[in-house]
């Protein structure tokens, strides 16, 4: 892994951070920003001056841009990192489309170019600052396994909760993470387990 550094004089910001084409993940030193923490995930980072510094794990942030509810996967947590960074990399290899030009960056969801995410104007001293409002952990975190629940609801051919839960109770599957019950219902359950009254052929009267 590699980050860039330029000093800037921008003050220090939790929620600031900078689109950076020189690093190659998202980094951050506030591991309290990030859910779904993953220690097993150690990567050594060389830094500007070519120090090298352990990372003690990844996560995901979650954000909220105008109205919608944003997960930045795989963000590096990098003790003693002085900026937040979104690396340029990392977003076009989840399938973002960034383009410079006039002193800013478009950040757009589709090939198309149609959903524009945000547009990050440079600022002074040619740095992209981004200022994200960041959802609360708890919410974060409601809303990330509830997400993943669906998600392998779906993965094991529509398998009820209750025996996802066993599942998960029993470790029978590696790798499976923290699981509960949503409340959202299966549109495809619904109509498999849907069935048609039969026609009463007893019935008096019947339409002509």
């Amino acid at each position: 892994m590699f980050y860039a550094c330029h000093s800037a004089t921008i003050g220090k910001n939790m929620n600031m951070w900078y689109v950076d084409s020189a690093c190659s993940n998202h980094m951050t030193s506030h591991e309290s920003l990030l859910v779904n923490i993953d220690k097993n995930v150690k990567s050594r980072v060389k830094m500007g001056t070519g120090d090298l510094v352990q990372s003690t794990g990844e996560g995901t942030l979650v954000i909220e841009m105008q109205g919608v509810t944003r997960y930045i996967k795989e963000v590096m947590i990098v003790p003693g990192l002085d900026e937040n960074l979104l690396s340029v990399g990392q977003m076009v290899e989840h399938g973002y489309w960034l383009v410079f030009g006039d002193n800013v960056v478009d950040i757009y969801r589709d090939r198309q170019m149609h959903d524009l995410i945000t547009s990050v104007p440079m600022k002074g001293n040619r740095c992209l600052p981004l200022s994200l409002e960041y959802v609360k952990p708890s919410m974060a975190n409601k809303v990330t396994v509830e997400k993943s629940s669906w998600l392998w609801h779906k993965r094991y051919g529509h398998l009820n909760y209750t025996s996802l839960m066993l599942l998960q109770d029993k470790e029978m599957v590696q790798g499976l993470p923290r699981l509960q019950a949503t409340k959202h219902v299966c549109s495809g359950c619904a109509t498999g387990k849907g069935h048609r009254e039969p026609f009463d052929k007893e019935k008096v009267w019947r339409a002509s």
